[in-house]
């Protein structure tokens, strides 16, 4: 929990200066007319951004728990640190690019001498404070009002499902939001190289972010005629690098194929997900955004209701265009699958900058619409400093973590593992990678987790299928395996097909037991169980009867 008084300190300062700017209107005016001010407007509100954003999503601190998701692209980063890419290190089925990013933050702790995860962490906060000065310059741009984007930039530090995980992940899709934001702000401004290049970029972390790019070349290829074939070039090389320099990065390294088969091919041959029913997907999707985005449901609202007002009212003036072009893509994609809050990140631009301008505009109605604006600022920020308060946001982070165990705890239970059972121990993880990372292990293969058909594509990979895999598990000797952590919802038999399940409960019912080590639950090995049980009060007997799959996951 935060010191109110702090805060509250920070607010009036920060409220203050708003309301300060007020008091010499005569005197700035001035200094525009005679341009003195240029320089201060075009620097001094997007650094202002940033400083707020570095304030309030530091306010989260570094040591939120360390959820699945987020260590699948840990591990990954600190395989990359190594010189191993992505998909070889660790098989998935979504971009390489935040795989990537992380990998950079692991090379930087190598570089500077910290801890690997610090940095990872780091690297993603920095990532998601630009995003508020995107969103910023994005509602600036397109409605064409420097507080219209400032409202925008201020209400999405109150998104705390984005905020929560800023500085507490790495949160895959933070990257994407930033990507997406510059991409649609310099399609708005017509900079088509530098749009195609930050929509690419977006799709190499989330597939589906492809349409933004396409749509960039759209408006390219659709100018007046003098101009067309310049601006589809430029949005077709923007486009172009980073797909070709990803080729060429995974070309070098051997593992074309690897990057192909994650990126693509799985999607099409072996993804398995829940029910796809819309009724279904809606309601989950209303549960996912309701709670992770409590106290901003309102401003959401509106905002999304903004936008969709420009459909009707303004749909041909091009500043507005790339909004409306793109949006229909996120939501016919989340009628299909939309699983957890992160799946919302894409909407965040929209209902940011519709409802800066939705305020912007409500204030310009007024006698005095740079004093409302600045109360309306001081509001939002108020409300985004309020979600860092634990009394304010419990209910939104149990929702979004599932838990109240952090960072310190998940490591003295990953150590706990090593002094139960010895530092040579051999670790393997098959949904639960938390492990591994926080003791910097390597899995004895890439399959860190089986879930969501991962198991078909093991069956249809791997040689000897789903049995020569387990028999590798069993080959070099796995003393431990990790399958289930705090905070975590999927069972490793989510989506497993019949066979695979039963096959993997014959294989592990005669070997391992299912213990707590502190946060985490693994498979241990009954002969590390049974020479535990030795020293510590020279028992000979088994640890225990014999534990069906069934039996370890309803524990």
């Amino acid at each position: 929990m935060h010191r109110a008084s702090g805060t509250f300190i920070i607010m009036a300062r920060v409220s203050s200066s708003f309301v300060g700017g007020c008091i010499s209107i005569k005197s700035f005016k001035m200094a525009v007319q005679k341009g003195d001010l240029a320089p201060v407007t075009r620097f001094g509100f997007p650094l202002l951004v940033l400083a707020l954003a570095a304030l309030v999503y530091g306010l989260y601190g570094f040591d939120g728990v360390l959820l699945r998701d987020y260590s699948i692209y840990l591990y990954s980063g600190q395989m990359m640190a190594e010189g191993i890419p992505p998909y070889v290190s660790v098989f998935d089925h979504k971009g390489p690019l935040s795989p990537m990013i992380a990998g950079f933050g692991a090379m930087l702790s190598k570089v500077f001498g910290g801890d690997d995860v610090y940095a990872v962490r780091f690297v993603f906060y920095a990532t998601a404070c630009l995003t508020v000065v995107a969103i910023y310059l994005l509602g600036k741009s397109v409605f064409q009002s420097q507080k219209a984007g400032f409202l925008a930039a201020l209400t999405f530090l109150g998104f705390y499902a984005y905020a929560q995980a800023a500085a507490s992940g790495p949160e895959p899709k933070t990257p994407m939001v930033l990507f997406e934001a510059l991409c649609l702000m310099f399609m708005v401004r017509k900079k088509w190289f530098w749009s195609g290049l930050f929509g690419s970029l977006a799709f190499l972390v989330w597939q589906p972010m492809g349409a933004f790019a396409f749509v960039t070349f759209l408006l390219a290829a659709t100018r007046p005629r003098e101009e067309r074939y310049g601006a589809a070039l430029r949005a077709a090389a923007g486009i172009a690098v980073p797909l070709v320099a990803t080729a060429a990065y995974f070309l070098y390294k051997g593992a074309l194929y690897d990057f192909y088969n994650g990126f693509i091919l799985f999607n099409f041959t072996h993804l398995a997900r829940g029910s796809t029913d819309i009724a279904h997907v809606l309601a989950g999707a209303a549960v996912n955004i309701a709670l992770p985005y409590a106290t901003m449901l309102v401003p959401i609202l509106i905002g999304l209701l903004t936008i969709l007002r420009l459909y009707f009212k303004r749909p041909f003036e091009y500043r507005f265009l790339p909004l409306l072009l793109t949006l229909p893509a996120p939501v016919i994609w989340s009628l299909r699958d939309f699983q957890l809050a992160d799946d919302f990140y894409v909407f965040l631009p929209y209902a940011a900058v519709g409802f800066g301008a939705f305020l912007d505009t409500a204030a310009r109605l007024t006698s005095n619409p740079r004093l409302l604006s600045a109360i309306l600022g001081a509001i939002l920020l108020t409300i985004a400093l309020a979600n860092t308060w634990d009394e304010v946001s419990a209910g939104p982070a149990q929702k979004l973590t599932g838990t109240t165990v952090d960072l310190p705890t998940q490591r003295a239970g990953a150590l706990e593992i090593e002094e139960r059972f010895g530092e040579d121990i051999n670790i393997a993880s098959i949904n639960s990678p938390q492990v591994l990372v926080l003791l910097h292990r390597q899995n004895p293969n890439p399959y860190l987790w089986i879930t969501a058909g991962v198991d078909q594509e093991i069956e249809a990979s791997y040689p000897g299928g789903f049995e020569g895999w387990l028999q590798d598990l069993e080959d070099s000797d796995t003393g431990a395996i990790s399958f289930f952590g705090e905070g975590q919802s999927l069972l490793p038999s989510s989506l497993l097909t019949r066979e695979n399940y039963k096959t993997l409960d014959a294989w592990l019912n005669p070997r391992y037991r299912a213990e707590q080590i502190g946060p985490f639950w693994l498979f241990v090995k009954k002969d590390l169980l049974l020479e535990e049980a030795r020293r510590n009060t020279n028992a000979v007997e088994s640890p225990g009867s014999s534990e069906s799959l069934v039996d370890a996951e309803s524990r």
